[in-house]
Order: structure tokens, then sequence, then C-alpha cells
């Protein structure tokens, strides 16, 4: 048949030829005689890849002419009948043709164990019952708590992402993206799931909680009493000079900022959450807004005492 193929390329004027890999990686077309006259050759073909394991499987069979245990012939749809075929033979077979055989046989072989999902369990691989699982060339599985990260147009080309803090990933729903965890949810570092947030808080039941709610309510009688005092004393000069009707508002102010405390123990609560900051935060600048004009209002008396012009 090579012969033939040579006389008819000889018999021909054409000058450039395109080759496919049918006759491109033949050993022997190259040798025969008047090759080199038929003009120019562009090759094109395939890169020949050597599959994993296929030697191995070639030496290991040669002495083998049917499946090793009868308990096998189950899962062996084929006897082994090699001939007289050396494994050097088998190996050094024209890849024209072989890797192409080579390469069908592999990928149905890689099929099977996916679609069958057989994990490492016997595969039948060419003509032998082998114990064997073909290594596959797309990327390895990510761990648990690794994201899929596509490298390329292919879903099997891919790589391995860690899920920061407050995320996680679900491999079955979505394994190619780090889901965000709810606000009352939490995760660590490479997570699948996430935990709820455990609310710890002050109950007002605590030693602690009780000693400070009773030095707020010492201040709050304290105050009180003052303001009772600066009332039935009010228009005399000590409470004047103190500052008059300005005493009651930062006493006022005072005492409504101090009822904060009492929000800051037991559920937190939106409600509570507001009222353990806004009091405070509003009644006691005001106090120090006093504390500020009436210093002010002292500087300019003592000014104006010691330079009257």
């Amino acid at each position: 048949m090579t012969s033939v193929f040579v006389e008819c390329l000889i018999g021909t004027s054409t000058p450039v030829w395109i080759a496919d890999n049918g006759w491109s990686l033949h050993k022997k077309l190259p040798k025969k005689e008047g090759i080199k006259t038929i003009g120019t050759v562009l090759g094109v073909s395939q890169p020949v890849v050597t599959i994993p394991g296929f030697s191995d499987f070639v030496y290991s069979s040669t002495s083998h002419s049917h499946c090793e245990k009868d308990g096998q012939q189950k899962f062996c749809n084929q006897v082994c009948n090699c001939g007289s075929w050396s494994p050097e033979s088998i190996l050094s077979v024209d890849p024209s043709f072989s890797f192409s055989v080579y390469s069908a046989v592999y990928a149905i072989a890689h099929a099977l164990h996916k679609v069958l999902q057989c994990g490492y369990q016997s595969l039948l691989f060419c003509v032998k019952c082998l114990v064997q699982v073909p290594t596959s060339l797309c990327s390895p599985e990510c761990r648990a708590g690794f994201a899929k990260k596509r490298d390329g147009i292919h879903k099997c080309c891919f790589t391995c992402e860690l899920c920061p803090n407050d995320t996680y990933v679900n491999a079955t729903e979505d394994p190619y993206k780090c889901n965000v965890c709810k606000k009352t949810e939490w995760s660590a570092e490479g997570s699948t799931s996430c935990n709820l947030r455990v609310v710890e808080y002050m109950p007002f039941t605590s030693p602690i909680a009780i000693l400070i709610m009773i030095g707020a309510v010492a201040l709050e009688i304290l105050t009180l009493a003052i303001s009772v005092l600066f009332s039935i004393n009010y228009n005399t000069p000590i409470v004047r000079s103190a500052g008059g009707p300005m005493c009651f508002l930062i006493l006022g102010c005072l005492s409504l900022s101090s009822l904060s405390v009492f929000f800051f123990f037991g559920k937190p609560t939106p409600p509570f959450c507001i009222l353990r900051l806004l009091p405070f935060i509003l009644f006691y600048t005001v106090c120090v807004a006093c504390f500020v004009v009436r210093s002010f209002q002292i500087n300019l008396f003592i000014n104006s005492a010691f330079n009257p012009f």
C-alpha cells in the first residue's frame, strides 16, 4: 500500500503537499526511493504524547494470556492474545497510526471511569484486566475549603483558591465560588460551611453589672440632692456666682447621660443599642459645652476686674 501511495505521488506535478498524521509521521515513507522528487511537503500532525502506564502495561501483559483469576472473568470481555509480539515491537510501532489507537483507547477508558464513577475499581484497559485508574490530564481536585478558579476555557483546567475568612465553598452547588456568610454567621479560612455567631452579653444579675448600676444610682441621687439644694438657695450669691440657671442644665444633662449605663446590660436589642449611646453622646456634649461657656464667662470676669480700662 505504501508503494502504491509513493507511485501516485511521484506521478504528479503538484509542487506542494500538505500531509496529515497518516503519512507525515510514517517512518518508512521518507526512505522510499523517489520520495524527494515529489516537491515540498508540509506535515501537520498532533504531538506524540507518552501515555502514562502504557509501557508498564505492555511489559506486564506479555506473560499473561488471559485473566489472572477466574473470578475476574465477569469484569473482562476479552482474552489477551498478543501472539508473538514482543514489548519492544509493540512500543516501536509506527506512530502514524498507533498513537491514534492509543489515544482513542485511553479516552474511552477515562470516559468510562468518569461516567461509572468507579473510584479505584478495576478498569479494562486495552485487552487485559488491569487494576488501574487512568491518570487524568486535567487539574487535580481541590481540597476542602478551596474554590476552583478556571485556568483557560476548559472546566477541567483550574487552580485552587483558598476561601478567606467569613466565606465558604459548597462543592456540590458551586465549586467555583466562595460564598459570603450571613451577618449572624462566621467561618474560618478554608471553610465549607458557616457557623452561627455566639451572642455574649453581661446580664443584669452579674456582680459587675450590679456594682456599676449601684454607682449610677448613687450618682443620680447625688445629682438630685444638689439640684434640690440649689433650688432652695437659688437667690443666694453663691448659687448665682456658680452659674445660676446653667447649673440646673449641667446637673440635668449629667443625670440623663448617666441613664445610658443601664442599657449596657441584658440581651442586646436594637432599642438597647441606641439608648446606650444616644443619651450619653447628646447630654454629655451639652454638659461639657456648659462647662466651656461658664469657664469663658469666669475668664472674662477676671480680666475685667484686673483691667477695668
